[in-house]
């Protein structure tokens, strides 16, 4: 994992983070407001957003697509030994979601190829009709599209989402700029709460993530020779406009032809639930578990 101090070179140590020499992803489960009106979900507690994430994640939605890519060949090295899939937390300026967290290992006899991790990525995203999705390659800055500085914060233990939600608005309390804008968001891999550099200077973004982790009792990483420092990696953002591409075309263009029939249905199931949840809770009116209950079929 290659890391940086505020005006020094890279350096690559050795951390006891959950943060390892892999790659991860992150797409979240709600559709985009540009294919359907998900308001009436989006204002939903956290707790009913996470209930409606796990219930699809219950009913295969991720396991269908793995099996979707492989049968068709559009992946040949995406397995259950080297990725792994939860629900976790995804916050975006100012606002935690339930995401569809994964973590690939991408060295070693098993390892998983980035086309793979890459086709994988865009077909999450096409079948949850999502803007934009996330990639980081966590020690490679010239992995995936663009090189970014971040910082995890470690929890002793794998936080419920509740608490990552209330990490980040502690780091909006600290500094509003790492929290509110379009450049402020973090994605939570297990007990570690992963931070992309913000559109802010680097001692800026450090100081306000040292804060918030001696404030919310987590460990900051990476620490250098005792200074608090920036990790160094490759991300992506692969994404659709679907108010220009209405079938989702940024992302079928990438994927292979013929996996396309079958991730649609996928995607058809996913628009359906998603229809009859909206329902449920336009006709109660009430924030409740219950309004997030659907059939697999």
């Amino acid at each position: 994992m290659k890391v940086t101090r505020v005006v020094t070179a890279v350096l690559v140590v050795s951390l006891s983070s959950t943060i390892h020499a892999n790659k991860y992803g992150s797409v979240e489960p709600i559709a985009n407001p540009d294919v359907i009106d998900t308001s009436a979900l989006h204002d939903q507690p956290l707790r009913v957003r996470e209930a409606f994430a796990n219930r699809l994640l219950e009913c295969g939605i991720v396991s269908r697509v793995v099996d979707v890519l492989s049968e068709t060949r559009a992946i040949t090295t995406i397995n259950n030994l080297n990725t792994s899939f939860s629900v976790g937390a995804g916050g975006f300026a100012g606002s935690t979601n339930p995401s569809y967290v994964y973590t690939v290992l991408d060295s070693g006899p098993n390892a998983a190829t980035e086309n793979d991790v890459r086709v994988l990525t865009d077909s999450l995203g096409y079948v949850l009709s999502q803007g934009s999705a996330f990639l980081l390659d966590s020690d490679d800055p010239d992995g995936f599209d663009f090189s970014a500085n971040y910082v995890v914060l470690n929890f002793k233990t794998p936080p419920p989402i509740r608490a990552s939600a209330a990490l980040f608005e502690l780091v909006g309390e600290i500094d509003e700029e790492l929290f509110a804008t379009d450049t402020s968001g973090y994605t939570q891999f297990g007990r570690a709460y992963l931070s992309l550099q913000s559109a802010v200077g680097d001692q800026q973004f450090i100081d306000g993530y040292v804060e918030a982790a001696t404030r919310f009792g987590v460990e900051y990483t990476p620490i250098v020779n005792g200074t608090p420092s920036l990790f160094q990696g490759g991300a992506a953002f692969p994404f659709n406009d679907w108010s220009v591409d209405t079938r989702g075309e940024g992302y079928l263009e990438r994927i292979p032809q013929q996996s396309h029939r079958a991730l649609s249905r996928i995607r058809a199931f996913h628009l359906r639930v998603t229809g009859e949840v909206l329902r449920k809770l336009e006709h109660d009116k009430r924030s409740h578990k219950d309004a997030v209950s659907f059939d697999c079929r």
